[in-house]
């Protein structure tokens, strides 16, 4: 009877704690989901308050970092208060997450490359880039993909691991290009002149967004049915296109006022009339 008393003894205390470490983990999990949902509020209202590209750039990376974090601890102490050894636990992940890294070496590649991308400030949200054969607005740069809007739209996923070289369009400043042909009749220095008066013109009326003043440049190619000069000035990044639209059209009211003629192609027949061998005629 004593014996019976005892394991009933032993096996009421064991209950009891038992169950005073399951409800330990429990309420651990429930202060890291409590964490979590006042973490995620919190940090959108402190990122709201900073507009720039590179803090919503940041934005969706800090709350995937600080999420797994505070979920990640969470369940080691939630195991710890089960009564399993902390150290094997955090060797285990680390064991787990060897074999995974070694499994999915271009998962990981992506992540580090995605990292390296958002620390050298390559990509922001809102930039206009060219990625390869991939052109468009940057909409979010992740630890692993890279979300690109095309003009027309469609949405690209780029794996980081594969973005070897980036042309960005929103560093500093950027240059109009207005490439104009003109007829080999037609008096090319004149043709320049007027060029010049339209990118000074534009110029004056647009100082908050020219850099530099515009400068003609003679002439680049001599194609088959025209010269081709060039207009160009550096004004502020993104807004380069609606300038260069702008400027083509200022062009073109120009040229017809002052009768500079824009040529199209054509192209010069030489006829030639053989006259028969009289002899052989005969």
């Amino acid at each position: 009877m004593e014996i019976l008393q005892e394991l009933n003894d032993f096996a009421r205390t064991n209950a009891a704690a038992l169950l005073w470490r399951l409800v330990a983990a429990l309420a651990t999990l429930l202060v890291t989901w409590l964490a979590l949902r006042l973490a995620r509020p919190t940090l959108r209202k402190a990122f709201s308050r900073n507009t720039s590209a590179r803090a919503r750039t940041l934005q969706p990376l800090v709350q995937a970092l600080v999420s797994v974090t505070l979920l990640g601890a969470g369940i080691v102490l939630a195991l710890e208060q089960l009564g399993f050894d902390l150290t094997a636990v955090i060797a285990g992940a680390g064991v787990v997450g060897l074999a995974i890294g070694f499994g999915a070496q271009t998962l990981v590649k992506d992540v580090i490359s995605g990292f390296f991308l958002i620390f050298d400030e390559v990509l922001e949200s809102g930039d206009w880039v060219e990625i390869d054969q991939v052109a468009g607005t940057v909409e979010e740069v992740g630890l692993r993909v890279t979300k690109i809007r095309a003009f027309d739209g469609r949405l690209w996923y780029v794996p980081n691991g594969q973005i070897q070289m980036v042309a960005n369009t929103n560093r500093e400043w950027m240059r109009a290009v207005v490439e104009v042909s003109l007829a080999y009749e037609q008096d090319v220095p004149r043709g320049m002149e007027v060029l010049a008066e339209v990118g000074q013109q534009w110029a004056s009326e647009n100082g908050d967004t020219v850099i530099e003043p515009p400068e003609t440049q003679g002439v680049l190619r001599l194609d088959a049915s025209s010269i081709v000069v060039r207009l160009v000035i550096k004004v502020k990044p993104g807004t380069q296109w609606a300038t260069e639209r702008e400027l083509r059209l200022r062009t073109k009211a120009a040229f017809d006022r002052e009768g500079i003629e824009i040529p199209f192609g054509r192209q010069v027949l030489y006829l030639r009339r053989e006259e028969a061998d009289s002899t052989t005629a005969a």
